[in-house]
């Protein structure tokens, strides 16, 4: 939970977002619901799964395996 988002590779203008709004390492973000986080300026389907994987999330929970 100690992971830096500058660690994840982020495109720098959500990053610039993040580090506005008070988030330095992944483990702010823990309290954050998914659906607020995708609702963060700048935030994509891509950087959403690299955050979901570092805050040990699943991104998809209700999506069934085929």
């Amino acid at each position: 939970m100690n992971t830096k988002l500058a660690d994840l590779k982020l495109k720098p203008w959500l990053l610039a977002e993040l580090n506005q709004l008070g988030y330095e390492v992944v483990g702010d973000m823990q309290h954050l619901p998914t659906a607020e986080l995708l609702r963060i300026p700048g935030m994509g389907g891509h950087d959403w799964r690299k955050i979901a994987k570092a805050l040990g999330r699943e991104p998809f929970p209700d999506l069934k395996k085929r």
